[in-house]
């Protein structure tokens, strides 16, 4: 038996003993970005550890980057510049210029980018204010060590908070162009902080990334989504309009308001939204329905009727930006094509058309509870 067992052991250090040296032949990329240059061209860059040591953080990451007349191009460029083979299936983000985001053919790029070999298509994606190699560049793991893990902690954190989206490169494949809920990308920007910038507004969580009033050593900023159109990004979203749309979707964990009188509360989602389209009207109608609880300090009761129509004038405005945007980020299309029993009957009434002149009906019911 004892013998069974040693011939076992040897047999699987025989089959994973070339696993670490080709792992180290490799260079495992942990971030992708793309930039659209004025001229037309594609650059592509990625960020790899480096397999010797360095003495900074910077020393740590290797970063190579090429540039061609299309993303195909710059790839093979890419891939015929780095002295070793490029392993995408440990990238954590793929981040994208908002030049290359709002061109026509970014649905197309999202699908070459998910057809490189070994892909890790659960990777998150940041369209980003500016150029996608600077908001690489500046990001580093200012908490640990490594920066793959940081990502991950750090977009999960945010994502749950409600200020961004949870899309990742299989959701924006599948979803742009041929779902019923149009993606909503992370949205990030780099703040250099050289200007002082004024809170303008009531809610301070109705920001966008690379404007948010803050003071910090780290400079990258995820805040917000990036909204599409069925073909490409077509505008931004708050991180307080994020707040409210997984409100209605059912989860959020930082939407706190107040009342006039200063009283906080901390308004969570009851159960998810119920939602009815009535495409038998013209133009067809959008109803929601939405179900929150708001917690407040015991002794200091906020004023329930004010926050209630708050937050529904807010939603109101939240679908009437969307509708501006051409981008149904909600889902209201979904509900819209289950009352059609053919794809003809569904395309004669033109959704996108029809929804961007929609009417709408917000409903908030909102219950107040000492926490």
């Amino acid at each position: 038996m004892k013998r069974l067992l040693l011939l076992f052991l040897l047999c699987l250090l025989l089959l994973t003993g070339c696993a670490p040296r080709q792992l180290e032949e490799d260079l495992l990329v942990i971030v992708l970005t793309v930039d659209r240059l004025e001229t037309g061209d594609v650059t592509v860059s990625v960020k790899a550890p480096r397999n010797a040591s360095g003495e900074s953080a910077d020393d740590k990451y290797l970063t190579v980057e090429a540039t061609g007349c299309s993303f195909s191009d710059a790839i093979t460029m890419l891939n015929a510049a780095t002295p070793r083979p490029l392993n995408f299936s440990q990238v954590r983000e793929v981040i994208i210029g908002e030049n290359a985001a709002k061109q026509e053919d970014f649905a197309r790029l999202l699908q070459q980018i998910d057809a490189l070999p070994r892909f890790r298509c659960s990777a998150a994606v940041i369209v980003t204010k500016g150029e996608a190699k600077a908001f690489s560049k500046a990001q580093k793991p200012y908490l640990g060590t490594r920066l793959s893990r940081y990502t991950e902690t750090t977009l999960s954190n945010y994502a749950g908070k409600g200020f961004t989206p949870k899309t990742t490169l299989c959701d924006g494949v599948r979803d742009l162009g041929y779902g019923f809920c149009d993606p909503l990308f992370i949205l990030g920007a780099v703040n250099d902080f050289s200007e002082s910038v004024p809170d303008t507004h009531e809610k301070t969580l109705d920001n966008e990334a690379g404007a948010l009033p803050r003071k910090s050593a780290e400079s990258v900023e995820v805040f917000g989504a990036a909204a599409t159109d069925g073909v490409r990004v077509s505008g931004y979203l708050t991180g307080y309009e994020m707040a409210l749309l997984h409100l209605m979707e059912g989860h959020v964990e930082a939407l706190s308001l107040r009342d006039p009188h200063g009283n906080a509360v901390r308004v969570t989602a009851l159960r998810p939204t119920e939602v009815r389209v009535d495409v038998r009207r013209t133009p067809i109608r959008l109803s929601v329905r939405v179900f929150c609880e708001g917690q407040h300090t015991p002794g200091f009761t906020p004023d329930a009727e004010y926050l209630k129509d708050l937050i529904q004038k807010d939603i109101s405005d939240l679908i009437s930006h969307m509708q501006s945007l051409r981008c149904d980020g909600f889902g209201f299309g979904r509900v819209a094509v289950r009352q059609f029993l053919t794809i003809q009957d569904w395309e004669q009434l033109h959704w996108r058309d029809a929804y961007c002149q929609a009417e709408t009906d917000v409903k908030v019911l909102l219950t107040l509870r000492e926490n």
